[in-house]
């Protein structure tokens, strides 16, 4: 069965060279004429339903997301191109959505095509990617955090993880509602996303929302949060602690 793809970029250059590496490395696609802008993307879609759609971000005089936000429901996978944007690369990071970043390599968009082919819960990839339309929202001061287990697909406000913990590759997020979420990714790779939402990694084991913190006992090296949680603070951590916390507003 062939699949069908959709390119929609704004640069002819480009979406040719798109088209070539698709070619190139899957027979089952089928290639739908490239088209720039939003509504020529809508007209497509709607007519021959592709199963991909290879997007850019920014295009003719409109971006990507007032396309896709036409729809309920997104029937088809989507890997977005993006020029560098801090802000979108963070998004697309907090929201566990795979993105390329331009100049990306012909190896990059193999994989990227690859991944988004396999079976997927197509309620959760919507979850995934309302909650990444969310976080690409400059107005939206409350980002969410997409956790994916074997049992769930969890959408978390940032602002209500309390702390995270670590055991070995896992990690598990203690939320104020009372749930606890393990993971299995490393603290490490939290420690470098919500590092710039006032998380801070007292402790090797612990990475602690800073938004939740009450008093820290110099004396016991202990951080006492909300619902009188108290998380270990080491002691090569105290100083730079104590440094964050005043120059918190």
């Amino acid at each position: 069965m062939k699949h069908r793809c959709l390119i929609i970029e704004n640069d002819a250059y480009s979406a040719k060279g798109v088209k070539t590496i698709v070619e190139n490395h899957f027979e089952d696609i089928s290639m739908l004429d490239p088209v720039d802008n939003i509504v020529s993307a809508k007209t497509a879609i709607d007519k021959y339903n592709p199963d991909l759609v290879i997007s850019d971000i920014d295009l003719k005089s409109s971006n990507a997301f007032s396309l896709f936000d036409q729809y309920d429901t997104i029937p088809f996978k989507i890997i977005f191109i993006t020029s560098y944007s801090k802000y979108a690369v963070e998004a697309f990071k907090i929201s566990a959505l795979d993105f390329l970043e331009k100049p990306f390599r012909d190896e990059d968009l193999v994989s990227a095509i690859e991944n988004a082919m396999k079976l997927i819960d197509q309620e959760y990839y919507n979850q995934q990617l309302r909650t990444f339309f969310h976080n690409y929202n400059p107005k939206q001061a409350r980002k969410k955090l997409v956790l994916k287990n074997i049992e769930a697909v969890h959408i978390v406000t940032i602002d209500n993880i309390i702390y995270i913990t670590s055991d070995n590759n896992y990690s598990e997020f203690h939320i104020n509602d009372g749930r606890k979420i393990v993971v299995s990714k490393p603290l490490k790779f939290y420690d470098e996303q919500l590092s710039s939402y006032l998380f801070f990694r007292t402790h090797q084991s612990y990475l602690v929302n800073l938004n939740s913190a009450k008093t820290f006992h110099r004396r016991d090296s202990v951080l006492e949060l909300s619902n009188n949680i108290q998380v270990p603070v080491s002691s090569n951590k105290s100083s730079a602690l104590i440094d964050y916390l005043s120059h918190m507003s």
